[in-house]
């Protein structure tokens, strides 16, 4: 069973979320901010996790292609994704492309081009002025 299935079960991302409690909102927001956690420390802990790296990806752009998330939500898991995304080489991105099914492989295309553009080249820009 996957992680994000285990932590997120089905039940909390469908798109009638947008109409829930605010107490409801709280609770899958501090759930996103515990995946992202996750996330950052599997990929702090790269060695033990890198071969599986692209199925974590997997795993979260065929949810992510079923559902609708409330963008505080989805912030929060995208920057936990990026954290993975860093630690995938090209053998993984290759793999993903080619084993994906269409929606779920442009679901996929989106985030990859948005972490290509965007974050890649921050976390770059970070590095060469890190000591």
């Amino acid at each position: 069973m996957p992680i994000s299935s285990q932590i997120l079960p089905e039940n909390v991302f469908p798109a009638e979320v947008m109409l829930t409690s605010e107490k409801d909102k709280e609770s899958l927001l501090k759930c996103a901010m515990l995946v992202e956690r996750m996330y950052t420390h599997i990929a702090n802990a790269a060695e033990d996790f890198t071969v599986l790296s692209s199925f974590f990806v997997a795993q979260y752009v065929s949810e992510l292609q079923r559902v609708t998330l409330q963008p505080e939500i989805k912030a929060h898991l995208t920057e936990g994704i990026y954290c993975i995304l860093d630690h995938c080489v090209e053998q993984d991105i290759t793999f993903l492309n080619t084993t994906l099914q269409m929606g779920v492989k442009e679901v996929f295309n989106e985030l990859y081009n948005s972490y290509t553009h965007y974050d890649k080249s921050q976390r770059q820009g970070e590095e060469k002025y890190t000591v």
